[in-house]
């Protein structure tokens, strides 16, 4: 397809089956087009459009499905911004990412978001009616919650100015092309600041063919899981795959093991997407045994004949990317930059159609060298034409899928009196492959009750 909108299109092949499934609500392709679009119409009137920067802070399930969808017709940039980040992450990003428009919950996880957004934006809480403006988030205009109690949100639902009709949309959703930026996710940087990585609509879309052998399950008919967040890769690219393909997709707001089980079971799922500790948590939940879940096909984990997993996919290559035909792997000694001879390990570089577009606010040449390759900072090696993961050069910390900055939490850390000094590793773990562990010193005179470990960890 030419543009996001035309892609769209190919929802009326399935009409009101499923699209997106979460506890207590169901979404259907007709219905995500018709709430979009009826969104996109709303942002459109409020001057929102082609590149404007649109925050999607929501938990996963059919708002976060509808408000992305909505961004990506008009063309505007996707900021998907983890729901699990805590007011000074979120500020930072969206400070980071320019963001003009957020959108984000009245609540989520049993909290009471709309004081957690005035806690991360503070000039927020005395702001009246009208444009927001706050040096700290310069670019910041408006947040976007239903139901909304405060003066300072828009509430979607009442968004909606004459004047702007269906032909508005229809024309501003054909400017948009395969060049522009789809979305940009937010992944953990080596210097504590997070890397904010843009994917264009053409390459997107392209990935997702079953054809190329990358894609995820969502690409192909049936009933996936998926244990994904959908502000992480693995979540965008499977809702994509769904959108071409027909599948719907499962999911939760937060993963919970014996409720993923009654999903599966009563949805009768095909696949699941998530990564490997996720799989052992739902095997060992003390109800996995009597579950029916007869409809599902698990592939079995591949790994080198030296026992290693295979690397297979990342953020900057838009999930999978373990087909040589569309991705070059080079693996090359980070001292030196020659190549590894065959076999031997190394650091793994990478380049193709697939590959990000860059990162939100660098130039190309701070994000890729003179050649166009991508430096992973994986440590691996080649082997069968794949490449297999044996570990990090940086000091990452990759705990359960996610990559986890140690300076990040560190100054984390620092930032509570109690902490006068604050030392993060990461430690191996048989489920989640690493644990975030910090070793601190408390500060003279602190408070031992304020200096307890599970204090510290709140």
């Amino acid at each position: 397809a030419r543009h996001f909108q035309g892609y769209l299109k190919l929802a009326h092949l399935y009409g009101d089956a499923d699209f997106v499934v979460v506890p207590g609500e169901r979404l259907s392709f007709r219905a995500a087009e018709e709430r979009s679009g009826d969104l996109a119409l709303r942002l459109l009137a409020r001057g929102v459009g082609k590149g404007t920067r649109v925050g999607v802070f929501l938990p996963t399930g059919v708002d976060w499905v509808v408000a992305w969808l909505a961004a990506a017709r008009i063309g505007a940039m996707a900021m998907l911004l983890p729901a699990t980040y805590r007011p000074p992450e979120l500020r930072r990003a969206l400070a980071i990412g320019d963001v003009a428009v957020l959108f984000a919950p009245r609540a989520m996880f049993g909290r009471d978001y709309e004081a957690f957004l005035e806690e991360a934006v503070p000039s927020v809480a005395n702001h009246g009616f009208g444009a927001i403006f706050d040096p700290d988030v310069p670019h910041l205009r408006s947040v976007w919650v239903r139901g909304t109690s405060r003066p300072w949100g828009t509430d979607p639902d009442q968004a909606r100015a004459p004047g702007c009709e269906d032909t508005v949309l229809e024309a501003v959703e054909a400017t948009v092309t395969p060049a522009d930026p789809l979305l940009v996710i937010f992944t953990s940087g080596s210097s504590a600041d997070p890397k904010a990585v843009v994917h264009t609509h053409g390459a997107a879309i392209r990935k997702i063919q079953p054809e190329l052998g990358m894609c995820l399950p969502g690409s192909f008919p049936g009933r996936t899981f998926c244990a994904m967040p959908f502000f992480w890769v693995g979540g965008p690219q499977d809702l994509l795959g769904a959108v071409r393909g027909g599948a719907a997709v499962v999911t939760q707001p937060r993963f919970e093991p014996a409720e993923a089980l009654d999903l599966l079971e009563r949805e009768r799922c095909t696949s699941v997407l998530g990564w490997a500790n996720l799989l052992q948590q739902l095997e060992a939940d003390p109800t996995f045994p009597g579950r029916d879940l007869s409809s599902l096909t698990v592939p079995q984990a591949t790994f080198s004949s030296r026992g290693h997993p295979r690397n297979l996919g990342m953020t900057e290559t838009f999930g999978p990317h373990a087909n040589l035909s569309w991705f070059d792997y080079r693996v090359v000694d980070p001292a030196t930059g020659a190549d590894t001879r065959p076999g031997d390990e190394g650091e793994f570089l990478v380049r193709g159609f697939g590959l990000m577009a860059g990162f939100y606010g660098k130039e190309r040449e701070e994000v890729f060298d003179r050649d166009g390759w991508y430096h992973t900072g994986d440590r691996g090696y080649i082997e069968d034409g794949q490449i297999w993961f044996t570990g990090r050069y940086s000091e990452m910390v990759k705990a359960g899928g996610a990559n986890v900055s140690p300076v990040e939490v560190e100054q984390a850390l620092l930032s509570l009196p109690a902490v006068d000094q604050a030392y993060v590793i990461g430690l191996d773990d048989p489920e989640r492959g690493q644990v975030v562990a910090a070793a601190v010193v408390l500060a003279p005179g602190a408070d031992p009750a304020v200096g307890d470990p599970e204090a510290l960890r709140q």
